[in-house]
């Protein structure tokens, strides 16, 4: 794996990038007056579309560079009966993709700063295409699936935001390169954080808390990349991470109570109680963050049950996790503790962690990092 520090460099210079978006000499304060998607459609690149406090019933397309929209949380944009309150980029033909399977890269340059954003029936704010990003001081309240998602984007800032409520992940960075999730607090959600077939993430100083998980790096299939790599995950408070699950479990796993269902949802297999869970990332240094009162699994790393491999590379390193484990999802199969390993894989380890259990018995001892 790469050096540590040089990762950490690397990303959050990439992250400053992302918001220093110039803005043209001719540049313009667009209030809104009637819709915000009237005020995006008279903007040109490098303006800003102001929305005053106030509800606005709508779905807003963006399909314009170098655009910012501001306005306070108590500007709600109530996205009902829109699969998204704010969609940035509409698949156009536009610059070399992102990754080989992905759209173009359409939009260059774009900040939400501000609003309340709610009841989509689908994602918040949903980003495809996108490059040079900022998605920061936002509630994201009741979307039905996701909080913000960034899809095929690269070189993005997602911080201070706030909320939940969605039946996914209130920030999910899917098939992305070189995103920062900074300072976040994140709560009654399926996920926190979530980070899917994904590449150089960097995740600092979110506090997340009353999910089904914490933050969840996976590999699934059916995406144009096949792997999740190269993530660093510190300075998180990840604490009682304890929300039933609202997916039924698979009939088929050990000892699934009554009420189950066919495998349908790869959500489904995801215990309650889970806070820090890599199933299957690759080149992952997870280390000084603050993990407690998870039910099932403080900090875990496990193979993946997709045919994708299980974790490499990851390192466990100067995290506090304490009273995890202590009320089980039976849906993990057993495995339940603060720090927990199922052995598969190879360069995985832990150093200098303060924890009281570890699953299976011993195995902190037998994968130390050098």
């Amino acid at each position: 794996m790469r050096s540590s520090t040089l990762a950490r460099l690397v990303l959050g210079v990439a992250a400053l990038v992302a918001v220093l978006v110039p803005a043209t000499a001719s540049a313009k304060n667009i209030k809104v007056t009637t819709t915000i998607q009237a005020a995006v459609d008279a903007a040109s690149p490098g303006d800003t579309v102001t929305v005053p406090p106030g509800t606005y019933n709508e779905g807003v397309l963006v399909t314009t560079s170098n655009l910012t929209i501001r306005g306070s949380a108590s500007a709600v944009l109530d996205a009902s009966d829109h699969d998204y309150g704010i969609e940035v980029g509409n698949g156009a033909a536009g610059a070399t993709p992102v990754f080989p399977g992905c759209v173009d890269v359409s939009i260059h340059g774009f900040t939400l700063d501000g609003l309340t954003i709610q009841n989509a029936d689908d994602t918040g704010v949903f980003l495809r295409g996108v490059e040079n990003f900022r998605l920061t001081g936002t509630s994201y309240v009741d979307n039905a699936e996701y909080g913000n998602f960034p899809r095929c984007s690269r070189n993005g800032r997602i911080d201070h935001n706030s909320g939940g409520g969605g039946k996914d992940a209130t920030v999910y960075v899917g098939v992305d390169d070189n995103v920062t999730v900074d300072h976040n607090n994140l709560t009654n959600g399926v996920i926190g954080i979530e980070l899917e077939n994904t590449l150089n993430t960097y995740v600092d100083h979110n506090d997340v808390s009353g999910n089904v998980a914490g933050i969840f790096l996976i590999v699934l299939p059916g995406l144009p990349r096949t792997s999740t790599d190269n993530a660093v995950i510190e300075h998180n408070v990840v604490t009682n991470n304890n929300l039933d699950n609202p997916f039924a479990a698979v009939c088929t796993a050990p000892g699934v109570p009554d009420g189950c269902a066919p495998f349908t949802e790869d959500l489904q297999l995801l215990p309650s109680g889970t806070g820090i869970l890599n199933v299957g990332g690759d080149g992952i240094l997870i280390r000084h963050n603050d993990v407690t009162g998870n039910g099932t699994v403080g900090i875990g790393m496990v193979d993946n049950p997709f045919p994708f491999g299980p974790p490499d590379n990851t390192q466990v390193r100067n995290n506090k996790a304490t009273s995890n484990g202590l009320s089980p999802d039976p849906r993990a199969g057993g495995l339940a503790g603060d720090l927990v390993y199922d052995g598969s894989g190879t360069g995985n380890c832990f150093a200098k962690n303060k924890f009281g259990t570890d699953f299976p018995a011993g195995i902190v001892s037998l994968f130390t990092c050098p």
